[in-house]
């Protein structure tokens, strides 16, 4: 695909450098160096890169002015952070740049960037290209605790490589903690674009196939949608943006796995009303199960918990403090499944970035995360199902 890129720089050396780079993969690029000349010619060129500008304003300054233009909207606009500053990222975000790319960057990264931005503009400037049709069968599956320090990010990691494992190309794992996600630390993955992006681009929320190039490709066959870098951007992700993100990517994949985080907001609720099972996991202590408790009671107000209802006993202690009989008991539901104590395997895994599946393929943690995966994906072919578990009511009074 060849394009036509207008850069505005106003330092020369380093516009020369930029030039030179946007221009490697056969694009066209003209150079200009006041705001002036940006918003006069900006509509007659595929995409816009801004760099530096002249003194006396601001890039998100320059892209307000932009849009406000009537350029705006059609003609993608990436913007060059100076430095990795959070405020300056935001406020180029704010300001309706398409993508932010931070100094230092690889010009591989841009020429990626670049041809990403003006896909998207072309599918979204096609009839039709956002009215496509949701297709059956799909399954989307939230792991989610009120309380931290449980294993949610441990469950949604793992169970995501067992169902890449079982549906190669057709599992995207996507981290929906949005203030302080750790998918991408526990997968040694540095992402590039994040949901943060994606909440940005209109055209890919509702187009599957442009939704799949956000995603990070982990080793194997796993698809990972990482999390905004810090808690400044989370506002910037609305419960709109979720609601169309996870309808699209039910599209894309079979099968969509969501750490849904600790925060019950607006965001969460609208994840539990989209999904078809969500996994709640437990430790054997009183404060975690209270916290479960006051969460139900604040869901039965509301009514928004779809779909079937899984928790996981994690055995985080070395001794029991609560018997599993009397876990259910309060719960009023049977335990799904149960991860074993370990000291080591679980350090090691997300120390090292490679989960308890893949590092420690054959410790105990990783059958029973396996058998957690049969009861929650369906058993591999051959093998015997698993017996749902019976629900009863308890001392909370209800699942």
């Amino acid at each position: 695909m060849q394009l036509s890129l207008l850069l505005l720089a106003s330092d020369r050396p380093a516009a020369a450098q930029l030039a030179q780079a946007l221009a490697a993969p056969g694009h066209g690029v003209t150079v200009v160096t006041s705001a002036a000349d940006l918003l006069a010619a900006a509509p007659r060129y595929s995409l816009v890169v801004i760099d530096g500008v002249p003194a006396g304003t601001t890039a998100a300054a320059v892209i307000a002015e932009l849009r406000g233009a009537g350029a705006g909207p059609v003609t993608p606009v990436l913007a060059i952070a100076q430095t990795a500053d959070l405020e300056e990222r935001i406020a180029l975000l704010e300001a309706d740049a398409d993508d932010v790319l931070t100094r230092p960057f690889d010009p591989a990264e841009l020429a990626a960037r670049v041809e990403a931005l003006a896909l998207r503009a072309q599918h979204a400037s096609l009839p039709g290209s956002r009215s496509r049709a949701t297709e059956p069968g799909r399954r989307v599956i939230a792991v989610f605790s009120p309380k931290g320090g449980v294993g949610t990010t441990t469950i949604a990691t793992n169970l995501a490589l067992i169902a890449a494992e079982r549906q190669p190309g057709a599992t995207l794992l996507m981290d929906l903690d949005l203030s302080f996600g750790q998918v991408a630390s526990h997968l040694n993955l540095t992402p590039r674009q994040t949901i943060l992006e994606l909440a940005r681009d209109v055209a890919a929320q509702r187009d599957p196939e442009l939704l799949r190039t956000y995603a990070i490709h982990h080793t194997g066959s796993l698809q990972v949608l990482a999390a905004p870098p810090g808690p400044g951007f989370t506002s910037l992700v609305t419960p709109q943006h979720v609601e169309q993100i996870v309808s699209a990517a039910a599209d894309a994949y079979e099968t969509v796995i969501i750490d849904a985080g600790t925060a019950l907001d607006e965001r969460a609720m609208t994840v539990f009303g989209r999904c078809d099972t969500t996994i709640i996991p437990v430790i054997p202590e009183i404060p975690a199960l209270n916290s479960v408790h006051i969460m139900f009671e604040q869901l039965a107000d509301l009514g928004t918990m779809g779909g079937s209802i899984l928790f996981v006993l994690n055995r985080a202690f070395a001794r029991d403090l609560l018997k599993r009989n009397d876990i259910e008991s309060a719960l009023g539901a049977k335990i799904a499944a149960e991860l074993p104590y370990d000291p080591l395997v679980y350090l090691k895994a997300v120390n090292e970035g490679v989960p308890v599946v893949l590092g420690s393929s054959r410790s105990v943690p990783a059958e029973r995360l396996r058998a957690l995966a049969d009861v929650v994906l369906g058993p591999v072919s051959g093998a015997a199902p698993a017996p749902a578990p019976k629900e009863r009511r308890g001392l909370f009074g209800r699942r």
